[in-house]
């Protein structure tokens, strides 16, 4: 075998070598962050957010102390997020509002404005008489919840603790169970 040849085989096991550790080194990074890549988990600490709500003031990551807190990111264009909503809704007027509370976070996307997102919502909202609050994210909110598929349905419990994560369409019968076991619970000092 020529010298040529031979080095030219070397060099090319020393290519897949070095592809091959590459390959290694990123699995073994992206094995450490795994749980970065998708959807906040129940139990991992809740970024800090703020988002504004329509009607003034806004939602931040310190409102979900105190009571039970039911928080879906929806679109208006979203037949499952609107199907949801029309479930959240009779749930919002059920439970006392000192114990739970439900938002709707609008994640309208696709190039549209938060204010736009807030005429939209405002709108909707209005058409379907919805007696619960609604924020508008400007994307940020749903980033730091690893918001992909929408609905998207996060429930807190008294502290604040993210205990429940729905990525689709989840039924009211769901949450109401989820609500009342989270309910029940007494509160951590």
């Amino acid at each position: 075998m020529s010298r040529s040849i031979l080095g030219a085989r070397v060099a090319g096991f020393a290519l897949v070598g070095l592809i091959a550790a590459v390959a290694l080194l990123d699995t073994v990074r992206g094995a450490a962050r795994f749980h970065e890549l998708g959807p906040l988990a129940p139990g991992r600490e809740v970024p800090a957010f703020r988002v504004a709500l329509l009607d003034g003031g806004a939602f931040v990551n310190a409102d979900l102390v105190g009571r039970v807190h039911v928080v879906t990111f929806w679109a208006t264009w979203c037949p499952y997020c609107r199907d949801e909503l029309d479930e959240l809704d009779p749930m919002a007027e059920a439970y006392p509002e000192s114990e739970v509370r439900i938002i709707a976070v609008n994640r309208e996307g696709g190039g549209v404005s938060p204010a736009q997102a807030a005429e939209m919502s405002r709108r909707y909202r209005d058409a379907k008489s919805l007696s619960f609050p609604i924020a508008v994210d400007d994307g940020r909110m749903a980033h730091a919840f690893g918001v992909g598929p929408i609905p998207h349905t996060a429930i807190f419990d008294r502290s604040g603790k993210l205990r429940r994560v729905h990525q689709g369409r989840v039924s009211g019968e769901t949450i109401a169970r989820e609500v009342d076991e989270l309910r029940a619970e007494s509160v951590e000092p």
